[in-house]
């Protein structure tokens, strides 16, 4: 005797269901999960219920939800409604011939498939002489032992006609199969950076950024950070100024609505000590859309009101509400090589003078699956700064990073 196991979901499951029942009528019997049995011919099946001519030749639509066990010619399908990430599974097995459906005892309220462990273990009653197998995509041939528990147990019990011939029976224990475990959706990075000038100009210039970013099924999580920090000799004090001290930090979450229509909340955070800006806050919801969702190139762009709020050094204050308009590139075009950039607008809807542009370009090259080097370019451009400040600020970085 053969066992081949069938673990498919929905809708999958359906798909093999109707090409099992869709070609030709046997006599069918079905058992329901409440322990009655009914008999019949299929005549069709769609994603919720089957149609089952009875021999009074009405049709009569059952729910797949309510069968436990279905046996059409020479075999016996097991529907198992336990399972916690799908609607149902159903195993195939070959039934002995001259055995009913009344003479199989099965559980189906237990779990076929265990999602939480990783694991799947189905114990099936052969005969000692016969070879079981298993068949999940990829067929696999299983020891058999006697197996006194297991996950689930399916008894199959002789007839009175049969038990003469079923002494040798004993339980075969079909082998464990590893289901691989969830695809990781996050990964990360952390780069670090120093460049030091001697000379006619004495400086130390460090960096630090960090980014994050979980992709799922219905939505995602971006955040990233900078901080830089850079210090000069004077050489007529011998002391030395800061001359770059600025953190920056941005958190988004984006739901989909579709796979390329999303909506989406925008936070960033800013500190500039050279600026005298305690910090800005610019708060954003909003709508954007994939237009380029390829796996080696990817586009979007973004709108939605914008507030922002400016605290400086001594008791100022500023802000106001306006416009955020934001589009994004990623670009693999080496193998271990990507190209990114961005570009963020914030219009005032109060004064049309008051705007500023966030941009940044950079490339990214992963010398090992762990290490990667980068350089990038940051422009900020505040077309009404406070005074004393320039409106353009840009700033080079080349750094190491570790990916995780």
């Amino acid at each position: 005797m053969f066992l081949k196991k069938y673990l498919q979901v929905y809708p999958a499951v359906v798909f093999f269901l109707v090409t099992l029942f869709g070609i030709k009528a046997f006599s069918d019997e079905i058992k329901m999960i409440d322990g009655t049995f009914i008999g019949g011919e299929v005549l069709k099946i769609s994603e919720e219920s089957l149609d089952l001519q009875q021999k009074d030749g009405s049709i009569r639509a059952i729910q797949i939800n309510t069968i436990s066990l279905i046996a059409r010619d020479n075999e016996i399908i097991i529907v198992n409604h336990e399972n916690t990430r799908k609607r149902f599974s159903v195993l195939k097995i070959k039934k002995p011939e001259g055995l009913s459906i009344k003479d199989i005892d099965i559980n189906t309220t237990d779990t076929l498939a265990s999602s939480e462990t990783g694991t799947e273990t189905i114990t099936v009653a052969v005969k000692e002489s016969e070879q079981v197998q298993t068949s999940s995509g990829d067929e696999q041939s299983a020891h058999k032992e006697e197996s006194p528990s297991s996950t689930q147990e399916a008894e199959v019990k002789s007839s009175p006609q049969q038990s003469s011939n079923t002494s040798g029976e004993k339980l075969a224990q079909s082998e464990e199969k590893k289901v691989p475990p969830p695809q990781k959706t996050w990964k990360g990075n952390a780069d670090a950076g120093i460049n030091i000038k001697d000379g006619n100009t004495e400086s130390t210039t460090t960096y630090l950024k960090g980014a994050y970013v979980n992709e799922r099924n219905r939505d995602n999580i971006y955040f990233n950070a900078i901080s830089l920090y850079e210090t000069q000799k004077d050489r007529d004090t011998d002391e030395d100024e800061e001359t770059v001290n600025e953190q920056r930090a941005t958190g988004k979450y984006e739901y989909k609505h579709t796979p390329r229509l999303y909506s989406f909340f925008n936070q960033y955070f800013e500190h500039d000590e050279l600026e005298d800006l305690n910090y800005r806050s610019i708060s954003s919801p909003g709508a954007g859309y994939r237009f380029i969702d390829e796996e080696r190139l990817k586009y979007k762009a973004e709108t939605g009101p914008a507030y922002t709020y400016e605290r400086f050094h001594g008791g100022i204050t500023d802000d106001f509400w306006g416009i955020r308009f934001g589009h994004y590139l990623d670009w693999i075009f080496l193998q271990d090589t990507k190209l990114y950039a961005k570009q963020e607008y914030v219009q005032s809807v109060e004064n049309q003078e008051d705007w500023r542009l966030d941009s940044g370009v950079g490339v990214r090259h992963n010398l090992t699956k762990s290490i990667a080097l980068s350089f990038e370019i940051l422009n900020q451009y505040d077309n009404t700064p406070l005074e004393g400040n320039q409106k353009d600020d840009t700033t080079m970085i080349g750094s190491v990073g570790y990916n995780f």
